[in-house]
């Protein structure tokens, strides 16, 4: 009986890991440092990527949890 609950158990986890695990590929977003580069292009809020393109975001700060961005 206990054998049973273990392989349960360890199915589980290995479910739950391998759906972690394809989720944070499909949803992988590239950031970059601010000091690499000089342009930074601005998008529009109503931009949607159609056309393939990766956004590119810019790494958090310390302290920084939350970026508020204000429409032009």
């Amino acid at each position: 009986m206990i054998k049973h609950k273990v392989s349960a158990a360890i199915a589980i986890f290995a479910l739950l890991f391998a759906g972690a695990w394809i989720l944070d590929h499909q949803t992988k977003r590239d950031f970059y440092i601010p000091g690499e580069e000089e342009v930074v292009e601005m998008i529009p809020a109503n931009y949607e990527l159609d056309a393939g393109g990766k956004q590119r975001l810019k790494v958090f700060e310390s302290r920084e949890y939350v970026r508020i961005q204000t429409a032009s």
